[in-house]
């Protein structure tokens, strides 16, 4: 029963870690002008808006400015679109908080857990990475669906319901451009989800061949 405990408490710890990792580099995806200006390039289709692909690079660099807390203006937007961007990047800030605040505790909660019990440890990193694994299936087998629920849960409001024949944004940011994003994510989220476990081995190994040199 202690075990099970211990083995609840190391899964939600590293979950409480994976939280801080999404946070922390969607912050820094979310205010890469080069990586928007690569996305627009590559599935942005805005022609029949008036937007010429010539411009995709000024757009992106001033949605970097914008998301970074800068005052930019935006003509080619109607005012749906621009309360969404601002929905956004209020969404940005409230990560930036939750990051830098998650980061200690979440780091000090996983050294703790690991030291009493390490069988609990690693029973927990495998709750942890089944719970993952289930959420990478759903997001692999029905991207939309999780695209759709991802949307519902982060807003309070529909104005993420854009109509690609009257709104710019939506033609820029298509969701084949969320799919390239997303995987772009996981590459990122996972290797740094995985320095506690690991470091948790390293330290465990080192301990092994400490005691039988004694």
């Amino acid at each position: 029963m202690r075990r099970a405990v211990y083995a609840l408490s190391t899964a939600l710890c590293l979950l409480l870690w994976l939280v801080f990792v999404t946070c922390f580099a969607v912050t820094r995806m979310g205010r890469d002008g080069q990586l928007y200006a690569r996305c627009f390039h590559a599935f942005a289709d805005t022609s029949r808006l008036g937007v010429h692909e010539s411009a995709y690079d000024e757009i992106a660099m001033s949605l970097s400015e914008y998301f970074s807390g800068g005052d930019v203006a935006f003509p080619i937007f109607n005012a749906r679109e621009m309360t969404h961007l601002s929905d956004i990047r209020g969404l940005f800030r409230l990560f930036d908080r939750a990051w830098l605040l998650l980061f200690p505790l979440a780091a000090m909660a996983v050294w703790l857990l690991r030291r009493p019990d390490i069988k609990g440890f690693w029973l927990g990193t495998g709750i942890c990475l089944l719970l993952l694994g289930g959420l990478a299936a759903y997001i692999a087998l029905d991207f939309e669906s999780a695209f759709l629920l991802m949307h519902r849960l982060l807003f309070t409001n529909d104005l993420w319901l854009l109509n690609p024949n009257t709104d710019v944004l939506i033609c820029l940011m298509p969701e084949p451009m969320f799919t390239f994003l997303a995987g772009r994510l996981a590459l990122i989220v996972l290797p740094l989800w995985l320095l506690p476990p690991t470091a948790a081995a390293a330290a465990e190994v080192f301990r092994a061949g400490a005691r039988k040199g004694k």
